[in-house]
């Protein structure tokens, strides 16, 4: 029977008789990047025999050491010094995808960490791997106790970081669990990238659905015309083109002056353009009143409006998406309430889904976003409205169920990482022994 004693760590609790309570600072050094003014670009210079390579978040976060192009000349680098890093120092990523870690191989290139990277040297009487599978932890918990167990935000201060206790066995049981944890965890990661490839060839295959049908119809033995437009192709005959503007009232919405208490927390929906990942719009994170209605540019939008949006963080610009509420909007978005008889909301947002990267394409891949002009000129194909709802009838049968097979997949993978957490949780902790 294995003897146990309290370990006086809350969210670990008892642990294995023999096993050690330690401090992170007691089995590592951890250090930080430097100030993003300390590194600027125009410090870069092409790779050569006496430059050094600056490690960015993609090297902690793709697990590669070889990726990258940033280096600097020795100078910048002897500034930099205190932030250098060697073989088998750890990286960590500590913005946007926050706690990635990576081991740097022995043959990794000599340079320094950017601003986005924490640094971890462990001490020799650590296992490497067991640091990573134990720090991953902390990690977690920190997560659950300084940001309100959301997700991790950020790594946690240093003088948090460092008096952060974790349990430590023999050297001889660290490599255990890690031999007995890699195994274990490669057969998950494996199960879970089975199910990643699954739902992206579910995911191309809607895409390659909805394009086929919005353009070419659902009777595949009528005869096709080259519809004169690259984005459409070919078209049935009897379909013929247009521009969007033709067929609906396009505007843009507004955003009320945010210092004034009266125009906000209202009655009134307020979509801003983020929320166009819904697909669907049943609800907005924010409300305006009446007054801000009445004294800026913005409108109340019907249900059933369509909407694009200009601009947004990461792939959100030329994505669209379906009011299912009232609501008003913010300048980065386009609404379109169509003429319903000759034109179908959902006919539209599926055609605009189908073309999501033509879209984005009009205005290429500058921050300054589409335009009114731009998305006002898109051509869309027009044919009787009876068969524009019989297509919308087929493609919302056909989404919903490869949607619902996607979100079971992704449980799926959510059921994996948990399975992954409590394993590590369980061996690192000495709940389980090998």
């Amino acid at each position: 029977m294995i003897r146990m004693k309290e370990s006086g760590i809350d969210w670990i609790g008892q642990i294995p008789e023999e096993w050690e309570v330690v401090r992170l600072q007691d089995v590592g050094d951890y250090k930080k990047g430097p100030f993003g003014s300390a590194i600027t670009i125009d410090m870069f210079i092409e790779k050569s025999p006496g430059s050094y390579k600056v490690y960015e978040q993609k090297n902690a976060i793709r697990g590669n050491c070889e990726i990258g192009e940033a280096y600097i000349p020795k100078n910048v680098y002897n500034n930099l010094k205190n932030f250098s890093v060697y073989p088998l120092d750890i990286i960590v990523s500590c913005a946007g995808t926050i706690g990635k870690c990576y081991i740097l191989p022995e043959d990794c290139e000599q340079g320094i960490i950017n601003q986005a990277l924490m640094r971890v040297r462990v001490n020799k009487s650590v296992n490497l791997e067991y640091f990573l599978y134990i720090f991953d932890i902390v990690l977690s918990y920190a997560a659950i106790k300084y940001s309100n167990g959301s997700a991790i935000k950020n790594i946690p201060p240093f003088n948090v970081l460092n008096k952060l206790r974790v349990t430590l066995p023999s050297n001889i049981e660290q490599l255990q669990i890690v031999n007995y944890l890699d195994k274990k965890i490669s057969m998950l990661d494996k199960a879970k990238a089975l199910l990643e490839e699954q739902i992206q060839k579910l995911k191309d295959y809607r895409a390659s659905l909805i394009y086929e049908t919005v353009t070419k119809g659902l009777d595949k033995t009528v005869p096709l015309k080259d519809s004169g437009i690259d984005w459409i192709g070919q078209v049935p005959e009897g379909w013929e083109v247009g521009k969007v503007k033709y067929f609906s009232q396009i505007s843009a919405g507004a955003t009320p002056d945010r210092n004034n208490s009266l125009f906000w927390n209202g009655s009134i929906n307020w979509m801003s353009s983020g929320e166009v990942n819904q697909g669907i719009v049943k609800y907005t994170f924010e409300t305006i009143t009446d007054l801000a209605l009445k004294r800026t540019s913005t409108k109340l939008l019907p249900k059933g409006t369509v909407m694009l949006a200009l601009n947004g963080q990461g792939k959100t610009k030329g994505t669209a998406a379906v009011l299912a509420i009232e609501s008003a909007s913010n300048q980065s978005l386009a609404s379109f309430i169509v003429d319903n008889k000759i034109l179908n909301n959902m006919y539209l947002y599926y055609f605009f889904v189908a073309n999501y990267y033509n879209i984005r394409g009009l205005k290429g891949e500058d921050r300054d976003g589409l335009n009114l002009q731009l998305v006002s000129n898109i051509v869309i194909p027009l044919f009787e409205i009876e068969e524009q709802q019989k297509i919308v009838d087929f493609l919302d049968n056909k989404t919903d169920r490869i949607d619902k097979l996607i979100k079971i997949k992704f449980k799926q993978i959510e059921n994996i990482n948990k399975q992954r957490q409590t394993l590590i949780y369980d061996y690192v902790t000495g709940k389980r022994r090998i």
